[in-house]
């Protein structure tokens, strides 16, 4: 998301990243994709699953509901 800056011009790139496996270490393919919502959100997709971001003015997460919280 930093290099794409999406948390300021809309876009929605897709993506197919690297799984890998342990302790097997296969790898898989996961498609995903970063959508921006609004200034300062973004919509990551993979599969049937979806979280909406909240990141900062310079791309870093903030808010990942669900999953994880910025704290001071």
């Amino acid at each position: 998301m930093l290099r794409l800056r999406l948390h300021r011009p809309p876009g929605s790139p897709h993506f197919v990243m690297a799984w890998i496996a342990v302790p097997t270490l296969t790898v898989h393919p996961s498609p995903q994709t970063y959508t921006h919502l609004a200034p300062h959100q973004v919509r990551f997709a993979s599969g049937s699953y979806q979280a909406d971001l909240t990141l900062d003015d310079d791309g870093l997460v903030v808010d990942y509901p669900g999953m994880a919280r910025r704290v001071s």
